[in-house]
């Protein structure tokens, strides 16, 4: 799958942006895991998708525009261990569908069916949205 940066986002590639070396020590687990999942998700067999980031967020998109998006990755600590949290955005009355993965393959999957199920077209708020 070729995960197409943002026009607004095309200075850096993803691996660049989750680079563990650019994030505070307290971070390192959170872009070790999107860097690992980003490796997988790149070899996957899928049409190219868009992608853009907004802060530790992974957010995916049929479109070049940050203003919606259909899926949303985070990195989330429970019990001192860090899961990958993926939200499909969805329509009313449930807003979206959440899904957790404690590794890499199952969170690859969990983005592949959250990009066949979501809803877009919504102009999602990146920040209410993903709670």
């Amino acid at each position: 799958m070729e995960l197409k940066r943002i026009s607004g986002q095309q200075e850096r590639t993803l691996l660049e942006f989750y680079d563990p070396k650019e994030w505070p020590s307290q971070w390192k687990k959170m872009p070790e895991m999107m860097c690992t999942l980003i490796k997988s998700l790149e070899s996957i067999d899928h049409e190219p998708i868009w992608v853009f980031t907004s802060h530790a967020e992974l957010l995916f998109t049929n479109k070049d525009d940050y203003q919606d998006w259909q899926v949303l990755v985070k990195i989330i600590e429970m019990d001192n261990m860090q899961y990958y949290k993926i939200t499909a955005a969805q329509d009313s009355p449930w807003h979206h569908l959440t899904g957790f993965a404690d590794n890499h393959n199952e969170a690859a999957e969990l983005v592949l069916s959250g990009l066949s199920v979501s809803v877009i077209g919504k102009n999602r708020n990146i920040f209410l949205d993903s709670n």
